[in-house]
């Protein structure tokens, strides 16, 4: 070794200057490695061990095709799995477990129960692994890590449990819920419905014979009544004919009777004439020169002579002359058919005003009903409008009472579904097993690391005793310009005599 002058710069280091100082280091840098290689183990091999159990949960599909029962849970499976975390993970049933299983004992001691339940939090792990597509779930893991291996095995399995029992209860739940929110929904349809049902009833009972589908018996009525008062009119003209013939009938019997009476009376005036009998009275002598007028002109000699007895009857009675009263005679038979001519004629003359009377009324009945019907058709369209006004919100909450009707069905198929847990579920496959091997710390790992850093330590400790004595290693060190005489074996001094050593 070559000290270096006073003012003289330090080469600069070479792989052999390095190799140099860690070979005079050796024993330094040999025993700060064993001393915290020794240290690093001890300390690693001090820190609690740590397992890890995990529980894998399938997500086992529908068992009933969706094209037969369609479920109403239909949420994303993450979805589910992270509402269901948030209620599996919530701080009362995280105590219950940390209770029941007597987890972080130790921590209990100085740590308040809200930092606990936050490192079981952080100590339980859900991760969800996909199947044949990145967008599809097909299971997921529940990993649970402490420090024994057979609780932690236990609180994995536990969680799963617990999955798996919220999962049922959340879709018996939503399944429920949706069949009780349409449920509500299909009786509100239900009563809107009826009360539409009402107004189209009321509608079609207030405007009867005026609504659309009667239009063509409304055609057929009016057709019916036209060809009525056709007949009517018809009835009522015979009726008029039938009248006036029995009138003429009458006027005519009546005129024949007239005669057979007077052509009586006279033939009895000539009788009586005949007979002596003059004091016959004024008025039967008035009434045969009255038939005999009808018949006769005033210069007819039978005229003439009536007038002249009508004279003097008028004068006998005048002069309180009582005339002879005579029996009459029974009428003759022609006059007796005649009579019974008139009455039937009369009678029938009757009947036929009546019934012309009845056929007016009837008329009267039938035009009133022929207006009426078209009123009736005049409505027609104003009635469709307003009808199909009804009809269009009675169909459309009809079509939405039989849509919520269907669904109701079939929410119903779904709740029963879950009930029977025939619908998507979760499935432990795979639990949880105490592990053997703890999962941290790694110490195979960890004590390389320890060996490695104690072993780089080592190394910056021998160079550093190096640096600090800053001596010359070698003529390598020396500038290339220093010519070398010569070398100079190392020369070993005793201790005693071992002084300072000269600049």
């Amino acid at each position: 070794m070559f000290p270096t002058l006073p003012g003289q710069a330090h080469p600069e280091l070479s792989p052999l200057s390095i190799a140099r100082m860690l070979w005079k280091s050796k024993l330094l840098a040999g025993l700060v490695w064993i001393a915290l290689g020794l240290l690093s183990a001890a300390i690693i091999y001090s820190l609690p061990a740590t397992y890890k159990a995990e529980a894998v949960i399938l997500v086992d599909g529908q068992k009933v095709p969706e094209r037969y029962v369609a479920s109403t849970a239909n949420a994303d499976i993450q979805d589910r799995l992270a509402a269901i975390s948030q209620r599996i993970l919530a701080s009362s049933r995280l105590e219950t477990i940390i209770n029941t299983y007597h987890l972080y004992d130790r921590e209990k001691t100085h740590l308040p129960l809200e930092e606990i339940i936050d490192l079981m939090r952080k100590d339980t792990k859900i991760t969800l692994e996909h199947g044949g597509s990145q967008e599809h779930t097909s299971s997921f893991r529940i990993s649970y890590e402490g420090r024994d291996p057979v609780v932690v095995a236990e609180v994995a399995n536990q969680i799963g449990n617990l999955f798996i029992e919220e999962n049922l209860r959340t879709r018996e739940k939503h399944a429920e819920g949706t069949a009780a929110f349409i449920e509500e929904q299909l009786q509100q349809a239900k009563k809107t419905l009826h009360a539409l049902e009402l107004q189209v009833a009321d509608y079609k009972l207030q405007h009867k014979g005026e609504l659309p589908e009667q239009q063509d018996s409304l055609a057929s009525a009016m057709a019916r009544l036209q060809i009525a008062l056709q007949a009517n009119q018809d009835a009522i003209n015979r009726g008029e004919e039938s009248k006036a013939l029995l009138q003429n009938s009458l006027n005519t019997a009546e005129s024949a009777a007239k005669v057979l009476e007077r052509t009586a009376a006279r033939n009895a005036a000539v009788g009586a004439s005949s007979g002596g009998d003059e004091h016959k009275t004024a008025a039967a002598l008035q009434a045969e020169l009255d038939a005999l007028r009808l018949r006769y002109t005033e210069a007819h000699p039978d005229v003439q002579r009536l007038e002249q007895l009508l004279a003097q009857a008028r004068r006998s009675e005048k002069a309180a002359a009582a005339p002879v009263s005579h029996a009459l005679d029974p009428p003759a038979p022609d006059l007796l058919q005649q009579r019974e001519r008139i009455a039937s004629l009369e009678t029938e003359a009757k009947l036929a005003a009546r019934e012309i009377e009845f056929r007016r009324a009837e008329r009267k009945d039938i035009l009133a009903k022929l207006a009426a019907l078209q009123a009736h058709i005049d409505a027609l369209p104003v009635r469709e409008q307003e009808l199909t006004a009804l009809s269009r919100d009675y169909e459309t909450a009809r079509a939405n009472y039989q849509s919520l009707l269907d669904k109701r069905i079939a929410a119903d198929m779904a709740s029963d579904l879950e009930h029977r847990q025939e619908g998507e579920r979760f499935t432990m496959i795979d639990p949880a097993q105490p592990s053997a091997k703890p999962f941290s710390p790694d110490r195979p790992q960890l004590l390389w690391l320890a060996l490695t850093a104690s072993l780089f330590a080592a190394v910056v400790a021998g160079l550093a005793r190096e640096f600090k004595r800053n001596v010359l290693l070698g003529e390598w060190e020396l500038p290339p310009d220093i010519p070398i005489l010569g070398r100079v074996s190392p020369i070993a001094i005793p201790a005693r005599a071992r002084g300072p050593v000269l600049p």
